[in-house]
Parts: structure tokens; C-alpha cells; sequence
């Protein structure tokens, strides 16, 4: 059937997979249930990583207890230590900042796993008006994606990293659905992937016959 020509084939394939994605991204998360809170808790107080995560345990779980499913953002500040202070015998050494760049390393595949990611960071405050090294603003796509990243070993393990290289630190967490999210750029590239696909599965084949012709 003329329809079902290759390059509908490919765009129904390239912009279904953008659909997916974009579903993936903006999914919406069940309120976690008390038991779904008692299980993470669990797991998460009874990580022996040293020096663990150090999270305010009843702070987080009051975070977790009051789950809406919502997308929740962290706002985090960092001041680095010169030098990172890893614990006596550790393998690992330099700054601050290259400590801090380890932790982040396995913090970036776990947020993506899960549907979240870095909004905004900088390298650089000016020093006069803050004391922070660095800041970065986190979206998390729900509180249980945040919870079931904290319980995994990955996270306990890779926050060794995160406490040397910090001298100072504060956090807070935030609501708000005026912060750009990434579902414009998905939209966006969904139309641009799906015309490119067309334009190269409509053309390509008639050019290939044009130069046939010729020859």
C-alpha cells in the first residue's frame, strides 16, 4: 500500500519514541503510602556506608510523609574544602572540588535514571556577596524517585566523595511550577526529529533515482 511508505514508517517510530519519552519525563508519581515510607526509612537507616549519606533522617522522612507526587526541587550550596578530607587510609585524595566532581559523576546517572536532573549550577559566586563556592538547583521528578535514589547503595557509597570535599553545605527543598522544565525542549525536538527523518526518507530516495536516470 502506498501509505505505508518507509519514511511514514520512521516518523511514526521517531515521534511515538519522543511521545514516550516526554510521557517518561512528565510522569506523575502515587503519593508515597505510609508502608512505601517505612520501607525507604528502613533501607536508608540501615546503610553502614562511613560516612554514609548523613541525611537528617527525620527531617527527610517528614518530606517523605508528606509526599504529593509532585515534582520537588533542591536547592543546594556548597562551600569546598581546599584539600577534600577523606577519612584515614582512604585511597582517594585532592581538592575539594575534585571530590565533589566524583560524587557527581554517579549522582548525574542516578538522577537520569529516574526521570531527574540539574536545572541550573555554577562553578563560580562572587565572593564578596556569598560565601558559597558553588550552587546547584536539582529537579527531582517525584519525592519517591528521590527516596529510591537515596536507598540505593550507589548513592550511600558515592556520598564518601560528597562530605570530603565539603567544608560547609545547606539545602533547601521547593515547589514550583514557574521553574522551566524540560518538557518544551522535548515537544521541540519531537517535531525536529520527525521532520528531519521525513525530509531524509523522502528526498534521499528520489535523489538516488534522479542521479540513476542520469547515469
Amino acid at each position: 500500500m502506498r501509505f505505508f511508505k518507509p519514511w511514514v514508517f520512521a516518523t511514526f517510530v521517531a515521534g511515538g519514541t519522543c511521545v514516550a519519552l516526554l510521557f517518561w519525563y512528565e510522569w506523575s508519581a502515587k503519593a508515597l503510602s505510609a508502608s512505601e515510607v517505612d520501607n525507604y526509612m528502613a533501607v536508608i537507616e540501615a546503610q553502614i556506608q562511613t560516612p554514609g549519606a548523613k541525611h537528617d533522617l527525620p527531617a527527610l522522612r517528614e518530606l517523605l510523609e508528606n509526599d504529593d507526587g509532585k515534582p520537588v526541587y533542591t536547592v543546594n550550596m556548597y562551600n569546598f574544602n581546599k584539600k577534600a578530607s577523606y577519612p584515614k587510609g582512604s585511597s582517594f585524595d585532592g581538592t575539594g572540588e575534585q571530590a565533589y566532581e566524583r560524587f557527581s559523576k554517579v549522582m548525574i546517572s542516578l538522577m537520569i535514571k529516574r526521570g531527574s536532573h540539574p536545572i541550573y549550577g555554577s562553578t563560580w559566586a562572587n565572593s564578596a556577596s556569598s560565601r558559597w563556592d558553588r550552587i546547584v538547583i536539582v529537579k527531582y521528578r517525584s519525592r519517591r524517585d528521590l527516596a529510591d535514589l537515596f536507598a540505593t547503595d550507589d548513592f550511600a557509597n558515592a556520598s564518601l566523595h560528597k562530605w570530603a570535599s565539603l567544608r560547609e553545605h545547606d539545602r533547601m527543598l521547593v515547589q514550583a511550577t514557574h521553574i522551566p522544565d524540560g518538557r518544551y525542549i522535548i515537544l521541540l525536538l519531537s517535531f525536529l526529529s520527525g521532520l528531519v527523518t521525513y525530509l531524509i526518507a523522502k528526498f534521499l530516495p528520489d535523489q538516488a533515482k534522479s542521479r540513476s536516470n542520469r547515469s
